[in-house]
């Protein structure tokens, strides 16, 4: 059986924003985790909105989720993209909020060649997710270190700077 180490994390589903702990083999990164994990992430300790018991156990699908917000420093990817990047300023478009962040893109590379070649989680770091209209005084916004956002469950990305 392989080593395990806990990793607290914040997720966006279907549900609201969900607080809990993966249990992640220790040679994984997030990233990697996520790619290989099957229909369900395996959390424990989960707080559920508007529930006032923590849960013990939760099969959460992967395919509900629309962000995770690991803790800072947890390494997400083993690397990024090949050869030199260019940061790109995009936002990634949801339901109810929109998250803008910062993306590492090859350089010369569209953004919408990249995004197609990726996936299913893009990696943006320095994020801000907030309601439409909002900044980030706005009740309701939240920084976020690092963000992985489930391409699969967007309505859109733009580019914006």
């Amino acid at each position: 059986m392989p080593v395990l180490r806990q990793v607290p994390a914040e997720i966006l589903c279907t549900l609201g924003w969900v607080y809990g702990t993966l249990h992640m083999p220790a040679h994984q990164t997030l990233h990697e985790f996520l790619s290989l994990s099957g229909p369900s992430i395996k959390l424990t300790r989960v707080r559920v909105p508007r529930e006032h018991e923590a849960l013990n156990f939760l099969a959460l699908r992967r395919q509900g989720i629309s962000v995770i917000a690991p803790p800072m420093g947890e390494p997400t990817a083993t690397t990024g993209p090949f050869g030199p990047t260019t940061t790109r300023e995009i936002a990634c478009l949801l339901s109810d909020e929109i998250l803008r962040g910062s993306l590492q893109v090859p350089t010369g590379l569209r953004l919408s060649d990249y995004l197609r070649q990726e996936g299913p989680f893009l990696t943006l770091r320095r994020c801000l997710m907030a309601p439409y209209g909002a900044t980030l005084q706005s009740p309701g916004a939240k920084t976020l270190d690092v963000a992985l956002v489930n391409l699969e469950h967007l309505a859109g990305v733009s580019e914006t700077g």
